[in-house]
């Protein structure tokens, strides 16, 4: 009960830091406008996935698609399949290859342009907005995986501070 509670509690920050995040973008550097997306929710949803136990991202993931849904969406269902879709496939390669850091690092940005992408042509497929793959992979792609490469080296330092927090007491003296 303590660990759910602890889980549902960094869902929460997880998607209230996306939602402060978002208020930075855009950036205009020399008359150009970039765009930058945090996916922390998605990187909260893929290190649960990593660390602890797919089920329990699957969970997170239907209650903070739904969220998302709610509370940025246009159509309603677009993030709550997509964090689903994200996690089974980054589960299933994780179970074909080996769990490295630096793999798990790839993977996760990787997933973080696949779910750009994937809303993204969901919502052209509608109608909602204009995509394009080269505008997007020159203004907005860019600055998106800079960003979310920051926060997940800010996640994995605190994460591995309190392993080795952990390790140093399991460690007997001689």
């Amino acid at each position: 009960m303590k660990r759910a509670s602890i889980y549902l509690i960094l869902a929460f920050v997880s998607f209230y830091l996306d939602t402060i995040l978002t208020m930075l973008s855009p950036i205009k550097l020399f008359g150009i406008q970039f765009i930058m997306v945090p996916r922390l929710t998605l990187i909260f949803l893929l290190l649960i996935t990593f660390y602890r136990n797919v089920y329990v991202a699957l969970i997170l993931g239907l209650f903070l698609g739904l969220m998302t849904d709610l509370y940025f969406g246009e159509i309603y269902g677009v993030y709550l399949i997509s964090y689903l879709i994200c996690i089974l496939f980054v589960e299933k390669f994780f179970s074909l290859f080996y769990r490295d850091h630096t793999i798990v690092f790839i993977v996760i940005l990787a997933s973080v342009v696949v779910l750009d992408i994937f809303v993204a042509l969901i919502y052209h497929l509608v109608g909602l907005i204009d995509f394009n793959i080269l505008n997007y992979s020159i203004y907005r792609a860019p600055l998106t995986l800079l960003l979310n490469a920051l926060l997940l080296i800010f996640i994995y330092s605190v994460l591995d501070y309190r392993q080795k927090r952990k390790r140093s007491i399991d460690i007997k003296i001689k």
